[in-house]
């Protein structure tokens, strides 16, 4: 039976180990972390999509989930604003497995990679409308994203 309401976590490394990357800069002092997250395109026709999203609160549902198969995608949120993360594990059929949804936090210092066949919700920022950079492969076909809509959206509480 799938969860109706699932309590958001603090997005941390430990916790998204096995969906992609969380991505962010670690400490004071000037850096630069070469190859931080596993940027992945499986098909040699594909090409780098970079798009800006500009996104707008709406309430802290998950009514559908969305991979990429072939793709890794990366969304960095630019203003620091905060947003959800829901993921899940593919079922016995490759598709999504809602039972083992889990909904996380980013705060706007995290960027999050998916790695590439992950499932996971829609972007979905939380307290004011803010930009982000996202980049997918994408060859304009429809096997860049695939879309399953939840027959029943999961309501997540943020604590």
């Amino acid at each position: 039976m799938i969860k109706k309401t699932l309590k958001a976590e603090p997005l941390t490394s430990e916790a998204f180990e096995g969906f992609g990357d969380v991505l962010m800069v670690s400490g004071a002092a000037p850096h630069r972390d070469e190859f931080a997250g596993n940027i992945e395109n499986r098909r040699a026709e594909a090409r780098a999509n970079l798009t800006f999203i500009h996104a707008v609160p709406k309430p802290p549902l998950i009514g559908a989930v969305e991979r990429h198969a072939f793709s890794s995608q990366t969304f960095v949120p630019m203003n620091g604003i905060s947003y959800l993360v829901g993921v899940c594990p593919p079922a016995t059929d490759g598709g999504p497995d809602l039972n083992g949804l889990v909904v996380f936090v980013a705060s706007g210092g995290q960027a999050v990679n998916y790695d590439a066949g992950v499932w996971h919700s829609p972007l979905s920022v939380l307290d004011r409308p803010g930009e982000f950079v996202m980049l997918r492969w994408d060859d304009g076909s429809e096997q860049d994203t695939e879309i399953i809509k939840i027959k029943q959206p999961v309501e997540v509480q943020i604590s």
